[in-house]
């Protein structure tokens, strides 16, 4: 079922409920202001007939049941009257009325009258002192003007009522039919966007309304889904175009050296070439491993590990694949407990990130060194690696952690742009935060804070 359908069967089911109950209550107090109004007559009508029967009983007349002078809209019809004396004997009914039985009578009291209606004839007794003497009196009738005026009011209330509800349903369905056309538009508009045009954004009339804000919201979901793809589809060029150069290198180097026969240094030379080429293939790709790797799966290998003695691996590891670089690491404001400098983490991943930022440090830098500087807080590790390297310009740093990114001054030195973006996720994975601050041709700061387990 359709909201808009929805809406208007809600709408219509609360606004007849609330008109049901306006009408019952119209009803109900009209019907009880026509019960009292016409007991009140009944009451007032059995006094008089009252006092002109004993009026005519002490002068030894007969009492014919004389009518009353009185306005003829107010007339009762099938009036009739009985009285009782103080002992309950009757002394008067009329002939076409029924004779109140005793049990009736002995229900009547001074402080409750005795309330009847039987086939539309409504009665009611009480009692009425009059020259020392006490009386009972029932008096009953048909009130035709009340109850035709009743009945005319139920026939407005129902057919009038249900006139108002078709006009509810019709104005339900229309001013639904409003309130969702902005909701519709958004629809279309959505509907229409798909990876060609993801620049597209929708177009909302008031951006104040909840409409507004929704419309705000999918704009900046819109807004990072095209940042992603656009990245994706950078990503998946930048990682071809980085497998197949290293590949076409390799394809390029035994086509040369199949051509004729040489001797077993070239041999060698060529071997070593394609050798160095197929290592680069295998750290990129581990690379790619990396940053596809779910979160989840790789924070449940998390374990207490002492940071500086992760530097202390990483640089002796280093040093045996690079033995030019020159790496120095030494401590500035170390606290007494050992806790400070470890964290929670993953060891391999941790050893990833350092790794690349030392290497990039050196690699970057014409005396290949780099000095690493361990600050302990109590509740963080800081790691600072400084170079004196080429730097990066003011431009690169905005993208700096996006895959395949490289600087415009990093052209003819070996790398494919993917360690610090994979650094980045690292750093992220532990909880940590990692900032760079550099200067062309004047060198680089990156900075690691790492959350220790005091």
């Amino acid at each position: 079922m359709k909201i808009r359908t929805r809406f208007t069967l809600l709408f219509s089911v609360i606004v007849g409920v609330i008109l049901f109950f306006f009408s019952f209550s119209i009803y109900y107090l009209s019907e009880n202001y026509r019960q009292n109004d016409f007991h009140s007559r009944l009451h007032d009508r059995g006094i008089v007939k009252l006092k002109l029967f004993l009026s005519v009983k002490d002068s030894n007349t007969t009492f014919s049941n004389p009518e009353i002078d009185d306005n003829e809209f107010h007339t009762i019809n099938q009036e009739a009257f009985a009285f009782f004396d103080h002992n309950r004997m009757l002394l008067y009914h009329d002939k076409n009325a029924t004779i109140p039985s005793q049990i009736i009578v002995s229900k009547i009291t001074s402080e409750n009258p005795y309330l009847s209606n039987k086939n539309n004839i409504e009665s009611i007794g009480f009692t009425y002192n009059f020259n020392n003497n006490k009386y009972y009196v029932v008096s009953s009738g048909y009130d035709k003007h009340g109850m035709s005026y009743i009945d005319n009011l139920k026939q407005i209330l129902f057919f009038r009522g249900f006139v108002l509800m078709l006009v509810i349903f019709i104005s339900g369905w229309l001013y639904a039919g409003r309130f969702l056309k902005p909701i519709s538009n958004i629809v279309q508009q959505a509907s229409k966007i798909n990876y060609s045009n993801m620049y597209q954004r929708l177009n909302s009339s008031n951006s104040n309304d909840e409409i507004g804000q929704l419309t705000t919201t999918f704009n900046k979901m819109l807004e990072r889904l095209e940042k992603s793809f656009n990245a994706q589809k950078r990503f998946v060029s930048n990682a071809s175009h980085e497998l197949r150069n290293p590949l076409t290198a390799i394809n390029g180097q035994i086509d040369v050296a199949l051509m004729k026969e040489r001797e077993n240094e070239e041999y060698k030379k060529v071997l070593h070439t394609i050798s160095k080429d197929i290592k680069n293939i295998r750290t990129l790709i581990n690379n790619l491993l990396e940053l596809a790797n779910n979160d989840e799966v790789l924070i449940q290998h998390f374990e207490d590990i002492r940071i500086d003695e992760i530097l202390w691996e990483v640089r002796e590891e280093i040093l045996k694949i690079n033995p030019e670089y020159s790496i120095s690491i030494h401590f500035e404001n170390l606290l007494d407990n050992d806790n400070f400098l470890i964290c929670k983490g993953d060891k391999k991943l941790l050893e990833t990130a350092f790794l690349n930022v030392i290497d990039n440090a050196c690699k970057f830098s014409e005396n290949k060194t780099v000095e690493v500087k361990i600050i302990s807080t109590k509740s963080n590790i800081i790691l600072h690696f400084i170079d004196q390297g080429i730097g990066m310009p003011d431009s690169f740093l905005n993208q700096i952690f996006e895959p395949f990114a490289r600087g415009s001054n990093t052209i003819g030195i070996q790398g494919n742009g993917i360690g610090l973006s994979l650094v980045y996720r690292i750093i992220k994975l532990h909880s940590g935060k990692i900032f760079i601050r550099s200067q062309v041709d004047k060198g680089t700061d990156v900075e690691i804070v790492l959350p220790n387990i005091s």
